[in-house]
C-alpha cells in the first residue's frame, strides 16, 4: 500500500494544452438552439393564435391608423395652396364714418394768385382711407352729425393741413378732438405722388358720423326722402300729433328744425319723449321742458 502511495507520487506531471481551433464554439450546436427558440417564443404562439403581451385598443389602433393615412402638413405636395382663412366679420355696433368725394374750394398759382379753373385732383384715394379712421377717434365716440374737414395743400412746401369746415351740427369741443385726430392721420402724408397743376389747393370733405347701433342706410334714407318730398312738392307745414315714443337709437339728436337745425338735445336709448308735431319724416318732441325735432327713424316711427 505504501509503495503504490509512493508510485503516484513518482509519476511526472502533463500539461495537456488545447489547440486555437478547439477554443471556437460549435455553430451548428448554436444554430439549433436559436432556431429552437424562435419555433417555442415566436412562431408557435402566431401559428396557435396566442397573444404574448397586451394588446393595442381599438380606438387607439383606428387613431394610429387614421393619422398615418393622413398626410401631415409638412408632407403635402409643394405647390398646393392651403385653404385662405376667413377675413373677420366687422362689428355690428360700432362709430361708422362716411364720407363722399372731396370737392376744390380754391387754388393759387406760384404768385398766389387765385385761378377759375382747378381741374381736378387726385387727392381722394389719400384722403378718404385715412378719413374713415376717425371712426376710431376717442373724441368720435357717440357722436351723430356731419362735420365738414377742410385741407390746405401746399406742393412747394410738401405741406398737408386740416382745417375746420364751415356749418357743423357737432359742438365745439367734439370738432377740436376730431380735427386733432385727423391732424395725425395726415401728418405723415406725402405729396410727391399726387398729380398737380398749380401750387396751392384748398379742399373739404364731408364726414358723416353715425354713433354705434345706428346705420348709416337711414340717414341715407333721411335725406333722399327729404329731397323727394320738397321735390315733388309735399307741404313741409307742421301738423299736431299726440303721443308718447322711446328714443331706439344709442344717442339720438335733438335740434331746433327738421334736417339742418342746430342740435338742442341728445338722447340716449330708451328715453321717453312726447310727439306734439310732426313735419314730414321729423317729428317735434318734448322732453323735460325742452323740444326740438328728431328724425322718425330715432323713435322706431
Amino acid at each position: 500500500m505504501a509503495k503504490a502511495d509512493m508510485a503516484k507520487r513518482q509519476r511526472p506531471l502533463t500539461v495537456d494544452i488545447p489547440r486555437p481551433g478547439d477554443e471556437q464554439p460549435v455553430w451548428s450546436r448554436i444554430g439549433v438552439i436559436a432556431l429552437v427558440g424562435f419555433v417555442v417564443g415566436v412562431a408557435w404562439p402566431r401559428l396557435a393564435g396566442v397573444r404574448i403581451g397586451p394588446s393595442v385598443p381599438g380606438d387607439l389602433k383606428a387613431t394610429v391608423e387614421t393619422a398615418a393615412a393622413s398626410p401631415s402638413p409638412a408632407a403635402a405636395a409643394p405647390g398646393t395652396a392651403e385653404p385662405e382663412a376667413k377675413p373677420p366679420e366687422p362689428a355690428k355696433d360700432q362709430q361708422q364714418v362716411v364720407v363722399g368725394p372731396g370737392r376744390i374750394t380754391r387754388c393759387s398759382d406760384k404768385k398766389n394768385k387765385k385761378v377759375e379753373d382747378c381741374g381736378e385732383l387726385q387727392f381722394d384715394p389719400i384722403a378718404l382711407p385715412r378719413l374713415k379712421e376717425l371712426a376710431q377717434c376717442p373724441a368720435a365716440l357717440g357722436v351723430d352729425g356731419k362735420l365738414p374737414i377742410g385741407f390746405e395743400l401746399n406742393f412747394e412746401k410738401k405741406e398737408v393741413q386740416v382745417v375746420k369746415g364751415k356749418k357743423t351740427s357737432l359742438p365745439a369741443s367734439t370738432v377740436s378732438g376730431i380735427l386733432q385726430c385727423a391732424a395725425r392721420e395726415f401728418s405723415n402724408v406725402s405729396l410727391e405722388e399726387v398729380p398737380h397743376k398749380y401750387r396751392r389747393y384748398s379742399l373739404v370733405y364731408t364726414a358723416t358720423f353715425h354713433p354705434p347701433g345706428a346705420q348709416a342706410e337711414a340717414a341715407k334714407a333721411e335725406a333722399g326722402g327729404e329731397e323727394q318730398e320738397q321735390a315733388a312738392g309735399t307741404t313741409t307745414s307742421e301738423t299736431a300729433v299726440s303721443g308718447l315714443a322711446t328714443v331706439s337709437w344709442d344717442t339720438a339728436l335733438v335740434r331746433g328744425a327738421p334736417k339742418e337745425g342746430d342740435v338742442v338735445m341728445r338722447l340716449v336709448r330708451g328715453t321717453r319723449v312726447k310727439l306734439v308735431g310732426r313735419q314730414n319724416d321729423w317729428y317735434k318732441v318734448e322732453h323735460r321742458g325742452k323740444t326740438g325735432w328728431m328724425y322718425r327713424g330715432a323713435i322706431g316711427l
